[in-house]
């Protein structure tokens, strides 16, 4: 769906090179308002329909994006190439493509999430299906803005907003990983300040966690803050592995397996404390910080299921063998599967045991087409 105004031919400007600080408040809606009268627009359903009550003016263009195949963007960056500008507004699918149509297009970059669910807004890479195959389509511009919203934060499900969560806390593993490529000698862009940032991050979860259960707004917009920090580090080191690493391979399968109805916050939540069982790394930390914040640890309550997550040894090793990232996977090697299989019932057993003592806040289940549509990237094979 497009809007009707004419185009506007204006030439290229020269595209940022510094992350800018998120702008957050009225600010930021003054300036959504501003921006989209001489901006193409693409979003999904359910953001949309949050945000333009919000705006002052109708965008020049306007597209409702279904799909990140490549065939879909690459129409989608035709119909929308007049306007200068490129606003994605919503969540992982909208944030993708959007980055992919101002690759292509050369626009300038606003980003406005719509959610706290997942940091797409934060990074250079989106991630395009091409046939059943995830790519990371990388170097894509550093938006100009980052226009952060509060009544749009709010107006997302408690339990999507939760999921972001995970984004923060998955580094507990990611650390660890990243730590494996360096000392097997591959390069990984290690570099002590990031992992210095990562650490101070994971080490505010615990004060973070309760808002987060309780679905406080300052507790998500905290989340958004968060992954904004990481956002200069994602830019200048894209090989360094502070922030995605095993729990995002185990996220992507397990996506994959189930259709691509379970949150990708919440597989990588999961995904965190199964890897740190692999990695014999304070996996029960992992489970306490996930269960605090209220994210749902048993696969059922996330839409999949015990035989699902146990079938996946095989997928792992595939995609492990296929990435580019090294991490536990890689680091077990043949040894990869009979270690899965060996950790399902001390996961099961952890995961009681958190959820006897850990009291979280109940997640609300998310219906169809609710909240920032912040799940919809494509079937999965990648948050980087």
């Amino acid at each position: 769906m497009s809007g009707d105004n004419p185009a506007i031919h204006i030439l290229p400007a020269p595209l940022p090179t510094a992350w800018p600080e998120p702008t957050v408040g009225a600010v930021a809606l003054l300036a959504a308002g501003s921006t989209i009268a001489q901006a193409a627009v693409v979003t999904t359903p359910s953001p949309w329909r949050a945000v333009q009550p919000m705006l002052t003016a109708r965008p020049a263009r306007q597209l409702i994006i279904a799909s990140n195949h490549r065939s879909a963007l690459d129409r989608a960056a035709q119909d929308l190439s007049g306007p200068p500008t490129l606003v994605g507004i919503g969540g992982g699918l909208a944030m993708d493509a959007a980055k992919y149509i101002a690759k292509v297009n050369r626009q300038k970059l606003i980003q406005l999430p719509g959610s706290a669910a997942n940091n797409a807004c934060f990074t250079r890479t989106a991630w395009v299906m091409d046939g059943e195959t995830r790519t990371a389509e990388r170097n894509c511009p550093i938006p100009d803005a980052v226009l952060v919203v509060p009544e749009l934060i709010a107006a997302a499900p408690d339990r999507l907003n939760r999921a972001g969560f995970a984004e923060i806390l998955c580094s507990h593993t990611a650390l660890f990983d990243w730590s494996l490529g360096h000392e097997a000698g591959h390069d990984v862009q290690w570099d002590e300040g990031l992992r210095g940032l990562a650490r101070a991050q994971l080490a505010a979860l615990d004060t973070l966690a309760p808002g987060v259960a309780a679905g406080e707004l300052s507790a998500f917009l905290e989340i958004v803050t968060i992954s904004a920090r990481f956002a200069p580090g994602f830019a200048s080191h894209p090989k360094a592995r502070f922030n995605a690493g095993s729990e995002h391979i185990f996220a992507w399968a397990l996506e994959a397996a189930s259709g691509g109805t379970v949150l990708h916050g919440e597989a990588v939540g999961l995904g965190t404390v199964l890897m740190a069982l692999l990695q014999d790394n304070d996996p029960a930390r992992a489970a306490q910080l996930a269960r605090s914040a209220g994210l749902p640890l048993r696969p059922e309550a996330m839409g999949a299921s015990w035989a699902m997550v146990e079938g996946l040894a095989p997928a792992l090793a595939a995609r492990a063998a296929a990435s580019d990232w090294y991490t536990v996977l890689n680091a077990l090697g043949e040894r990869l599967e009979s270690a899965f299989v060996d950790a399902m019932p001390r996961l099961r057993a952890l995961i009681e045991d958190t959820e006897a003592r850990t009291e979280p806040a109940l997640a609300a289940p998310i219906s169809a087409g609710s909240g920032s549509d912040a799940n919809a990237r494509g079937p999965a094979p990648f948050c980087s």
